[in-house]
C-alpha cells in the first residue's frame, strides 16, 4: 500500500499541464465601433479582445462605414497578446452621373440592367512606401441596360504573375438606366518590387446588381 500511495506522489509530482495552443487578438481602432472580422468570421466592433485564437497566421479586417476597409496578416504565438492598433482612412469619392437618356425601348428587348465596369489602379497623390502600400483605385460603370440599377457592387482584384495579391469590395451605388458612375477609392496591397509593378494587374469581377 505504501509502494502505491509513493508512485502516485511521484507521477502527480512530474505531470505538467499541457502548453497552451492559443492567443489573444486585441484590436484598437480610430474611429471606434468599426466592424472586426477575423478570417471572415464576426468578432464585434472596435476596441476589442478576441480570446482562444489558434496559433499561427490569420487575417484581420476592419471595417467601418465612410472609410476605407483595412485587412492584415497577423501571426498568433502561444500565450501571448497580438495587438492591432489602426486608423482608418477616410473614403474621398467623386461620383459623376451623366443624364439619363429617354429612348424608346424595342417591344424585343427586356427592361434589365446591363453594367459594364472598366477602371485602372495608380499611385496616390502622396505615395507612402510600406508594406502593404496604399494604391488609387479607378472604377468606371456604365448602365448599358434599359432599366436602373438600384445597386451595383464589384470586387476590385489585383494580380501579380497570374496570382491574386489584394482585393477590396466597391460600392457603385445607383446607375439609372444610360448612366455612368465614376470612384475613386484607396485599398492596401502587397506589391512587389517597384520595377515589377508594371506587371501588376487589375480585374473587376463578381459585380452584383440589384434592380
Amino acid at each position: 500500500m505504501m509502494g502505491v500511495l509513493i508512485l502516485c506522489v511521484f507521477l502527480c509530482g512530474c505531470m505538467t499541464p499541457l502548453p497552451d495552443k492559443s492567443g489573444t487578438v486585441k484590436i484598437i481602432s480610430s474611429p471606434p465601433g468599426a466592424e472586426v472580422y477575423l478570417d471572415n468570421e464576426y468578432h464585434g466592433t472596435t476596441p476589442g479582445t478576441i480570446s482562444e485564437v489558434s496559433t499561427g497566421n490569420h487575417m484581420v479586417e476592419i471595417r467601418e462605414t465612410g472609410y476605407h476597409t483595412w485587412s492584415q496578416n497577423i501571426s498568433v504565438m502561444a500565450g501571448n497578446t497580438t495587438s492591432v492598433s489602426i486608423t482608418l482612412v477616410p473614403v474621398l469619392t467623386s461620383v459623376i452621373t451623366t443624364p439619363q437618356i429617354t429612348t424608346a425601348i424595342p417591344a424585343a428587348k427586356k427592361d434589365v440592367p446591363q453594367i459594364h465596369i472598366d477602371g485602372y489602379w495608380t499611385w496616390p497623390a502622396i505615395r507612402y512606401k510600406t508594406n502593404p502600400e496604399p494604391v488609387l483605385v479607378h472604377v468606371e460603370g456604365s448602365n448599358v441596360g434599359y432599366a436602373d440599377a438600384r445597386e451595383v457592387t464589384t470586387s476590385a482584384n489585383m494580380y501579380f504573375e497570374g496570382r491574386q495579391i489584394c482585393w477590396t469590395k466597391v460600392y457603385l451605388g445607383t446607375i439609372k438606366a444610360g448612366g455612368h458612375v465614376t470612384i475613386d477609392t484607396m485599398m492596401l496591397c502587397q506589391l512587389p518590387s517597384d520595377e515589377n509593378t508594371q506587371n501588376v494587374k487589375i480585374a473587376f469581377e463578381n459585380v452584383v446588381i440589384n434592380q
